[in-house]
C-alpha cells in the first residue's frame, strides 16, 4: 500500500519508519489479483506494477493525517482502511482515483 521504492511515497515511508513499521510488514500489505490471475472470483483492484502519482499522493495524505490525529494506532487504522478499499474494489477500478 505504501510503496517501497517510489520517490513519491517517501513521506508515508518516513511515517511508517517513525513508528517502527517495516515497509514489508504485513500491516502494509494486501493481496491483490494481477494479470495472471484468471480466477475472476478474487476481489480487489488489479495490481499492474507502478502506482500513479495520484495514488501515491492520496496515500501520503491519508497516512500523514492519520499520524497527526492518532499517532501509530491512527496509521495502523488507516493502513487497514486502505487495505479494505483496495481489496474490495472491482478489478476494473482505476488506480488514479481509488482513494
Amino acid at each position: 500500500m505504501v510503496g517501497d521504492a517510489s520517490k513519491g511515497a517517501q513521506p508515508a515511508r518516513d511515517i511508517l519508519k517513525k513508528h517502527g513499521i517495516d515497509i514489508d510488514d504485513a500491516r502494509n500489505g494486501v493481496f491483490l489479483p494481477n494479470k495472471n490471475n484468471i480466477d475472476e472470483t478474487l476481489s480487489g483492484i488489479k495490481h499492474n506494477g507502478r502506482h500513479p502519482n495520484q495514488y501515491l499522493a492520496a496515500v501520503n495524505t491519508r497516512i500523514i493525517d492519520a499520524d497527526r490525529m492518532g499517532g501509530k494506532q491512527g496509521v495502523l487504522d488507516e493502513l487497514s482502511n486502505i487495505r479494505e478499499i483496495l481489496s474490495s474494489a472491482s478489478r476494473a477500478t482505476s488506480w488514479y482515483n481509488i482513494l
